[in-house]
């Protein structure tokens, strides 16, 4: 596989892999492990080569897979004792990606097999939140390339892609047909993710390329602006610096790789048009990162907030409490909040716990629920729209819903340690 032409003519050059110690430069070896290339390639508000020069890192490594373009400057890191079992089943199923590794003999990963694994969780995240919204197979998968879209941006964006959809598009059943819906999980370019080690190059980025004073982890939403129209999607952005976070274990980057990349998917969803519930968002990211290591939470700040000071690694026995108290805020409360300010520790609980619930509860109607928030032709998930979709999905109202969830949590066993 190779970069697209269109991509490819910005730079004006072949990517190269040759650096790649995972890859060995070998076409047969990154065709089997679905590695695309290693840049250079569209990033952010910019691109791959600029940020290196813009941040003064010329180690940083560049990673393209089916879904996600990623950057990272990571260090080689050891596997503890104490993880190597873990470490040794996610190996097994990654060496299936990359056969040449072998899994038993791994006792330290170095930066290159950190990028791929980095990567390669996030394609396995993009496909469990693809089934948790009910598609067996991908239902963006016919839809525009990268290069139509990048030939819209600079010809004519809603000309382009109309003359598309009358050439060759054909949308599966229970697409929304606005135009700019694209192949990633509904957004036009593939979902970006830089993972650094300096809270000075996360400042520069932020400050340089958004205008954020701040060194704390950024999701960002990427558009462009077609000459004549309003702005478009082009893609989801995620980055953070270890340093800042105190991130030293790999499986708490994991996390926070996760908890973020969930949250762009999400927002993703059917084309980032409109802002989902906030309680939503937090709860999909931490659904799966409960899932994958409750050691390690992540919590979303608003701009100019400095830290978030209450966590717990035992989250069932944190929401059997909240009931018991009956500190609950409900549903209704959880959809009139616009900021992740306004989210406390017992909401972030609570949010995780009613997007457990709902899934659990019936599958079937949580993918509908979703499809209903996402793809709504108000373009709004106000509190009325969450209303409607719940009714709709469910048959419940909000009172009904919270009284489900409430007999849930009564029934939750708090795991032993």
């Amino acid at each position: 596989m190779i970069l697209s032409a269109a991509i490819l003519a910005l730079f004006g050059a072949q990517a190269t892999e040759s650096e790649c110690t995972m890859c060995a430069n070998s076409p047969e070896r990154m065709q089997q492990a679905g590695v695309v290339g290693h840049g250079p390639y569209l990033f952010f508000t910019t691109d791959s080569e600029e940020i290196s020069e813009r941040i003064g890192n010329k180690k940083l490594m560049w990673v393209e897979t089916k879904h996600f373009r990623f950057g990272a400057d990571i260090k080689s890191w050891k596997i503890p004792v104490k993880d190597k079992k873990t470490y040794l089943a996610e190996l097994t199923e990654f060496a299936k990606a990359f056969p040449h590794i072998t899994p038993k003999k791994i006792k330290t990963l170095d930066p290159w097999m950190r990028i791929h694994l980095m990567a390669w969780r996030a394609e396995n995240a993009y496909q469990a939140l693809m089934n948790m919204f009910g598609w067996e197979e991908d239902p963006f998968s016919q839809l525009p390339t990268e290069d139509v879209f990048i030939d819209a941006a600079k010809n004519g964006w809603s000309e382009v892609l109309k003359q598309h959809w009358l050439d060759s598009e054909k949308r599966k059943p229970g697409l929304p047909q606005w135009l700019g819906l694209g192949r990633h999980f509904g957004m036009p370019m593939k979902h970006e993710v830089l993972l650094l080690i300096k809270e000075k190059e996360i400042s520069i980025m932020k400050r340089d390329y958004i205008g954020l004073l701040d060194s704390h982890p950024q999701r960002w939403h990427n558009d462009w602006r077609p000459f004549g129209e309003n702005p478009v999607s082009r893609s989801m952005w995620f980055g953070l610096a270890t340093e800042s976070e105190k991130i030293k274990h790999d499986r708490h980057l994991h996390n926070a790789m996760l908890h973020n990349v969930i949250i762009n998917l999400f927002d993703a969803y059917m084309l980032y048009l409109y802002e989902a519930p906030v309680w939503m968002r937090v709860g999909f990211g931490h659904y799966f990162t409960q899932i994958n290591d409750p050691r390690y939470n992540m919590y979303d700040l608003d701009e100019g907030s400095t830290e978030f000071s209450e966590d717990s690694k035992e989250w069932v026995k944190s929401i059997k409490s909240i009931v018991a108290k009956k500190d609950v805020l409900g549903f209704v409360s959880l959809g009139k909040m616009r900021s992740y300010g306004d989210i406390n520790f017992n909401a972030h609980v609570e949010s995780w716990s009613k997007i457990v619930f709902m899934y659990e509860h019936n599958r079937e109607k949580f993918a509908k629920w979703i499809l209903l928030l996402k793809n709504n032709p108000d373009a709004t998930a106000n509190l009325d729209a969450q209303r409607r979709a719940l009714q709709e999905a469910y048959g419940w109202s909000f009172m009904q819903a919270d009284e489900e969830w409430a007999t849930w949590v009564n029934k939750l066993v708090v795991p032993k340690k």
